[in-house]
């Protein structure tokens, strides 16, 4: 595996199309040609047109001719395709996939990628609330966290997965699946069940009346609950213990804060003002 050679991408949604557009804006001769399928005949014809491959597979099986195969699914939809796929992997190959939880994902590589062919759990850090070929974006990849989680001691696959993110312009980061799924249940899951939530208590609460009362503040916060149900269905479900954990634990800070204002106005505007250094901390996404 020391040439990246074709690629082929299954599932031309935001991510597959995010993914390809890059890939297909690359000078000529730096990878092979990027091929893409998807069940969803609408969604491949759709990404096609957007330059997100060079042309159309006629199944999935047929990625198997590619020396790369990017799993742009669902997690679950992932796994399933990692049994099809897997044991019919080559040593020169390499399977990466995209999905936003990893533990399941490099359980069942470990357990189903042939011996020898190469296998990688990935997870670029920078989908949209968008869906579909419509919403892919390639510059959202430069410069953006690309996770990289080993399957097994295997230094060709990760060095392949790597070279693929730097022509994707993003930043290699490299974890174990635990370690992603026990972040991510707090950066990214726990806040889109969040935003689900508010959103929800906030309609049911003032029916017609919520959009009129609704400023900057509730906007940003329900922001992610516009996401694709099913992607973030697939997710959670996928990192379920993780996210109950970060559930408790962020019932247990909203509890503190309670407490807080209950002892007192300074009491809550000293621990705000701590909760605000940790925000900023975090950076700003620009909205």
């Amino acid at each position: 595996m020391t040439d990246l050679g074709r690629v082929a991408i299954i599932g031309t949604g935001q991510m597959g199309t995010t993914i390809g557009r890059a890939l297909t804006a690359l000078p000529p001769g730096t990878i092979g040609e990027v091929l893409a399928w998807d069940p969803d005949a609408a969604a491949l014809e759709n990404c096609l047109a957007l330059g997100g491959a060079h042309r159309r597979l006629s199944s999935g099986l047929e990625a198997l001719h590619a020396e790369v195969i990017v799993l742009a699914a669902p997690v679950d939809a992932a796994v399933t395709l990692i049994g099809e796929l897997g044991p019919r992997l080559r040593p020169d190959q390499l399977l990466l996939d995209t999905g936003s939880a990893k533990v399941q994902v490099v359980a069942a590589m470990r357990r189903l990628v042939a011996a020898g062919a190469g296998a990688v759990g990935g997870h670029p850090l920078c989908g949209g609330t968008g869906s579909g070929p419509a919403a892919g974006d390639p510059a959202r990849l430069l410069g953006a966290t690309f996770v990289l989680c080993p399957v097994r001691e295997d230094a060709r696959a990760l060095e392949v997965a790597g070279r693929l993110v730097g022509l994707l312009g993003a930043r290699q980061l490299v974890l174990s699946a635990a370690e992603h799924d026990r972040a991510l249940a707090r950066t990214s899951h726990l806040p889109h069940l969040t935003a689900a939530a508010l959103a929800q208590l906030c309609t049911r609460g003032f029916g017609e009346s919520a959009p009129r009362l609704s400023a900057g503040g509730l906007r940003g916060a329900v922001r992610l609950a516009r996401s694709d149900p099913a992607m973030v269905a697939s997710f959670i479900c996928a990192n379920l213990e993780e996210v109950r954990t970060a559930v408790a634990e962020l019932t247990s800070q909203l509890n503190d804060l309670l407490g807080k204002a209950e002892a007192g106005q300074s009491a809550l505007e000293a621990e705000l003002g701590r909760a605000r250094i940790a925000a900023l901390g975090l950076g700003d996404d620009g909205q």
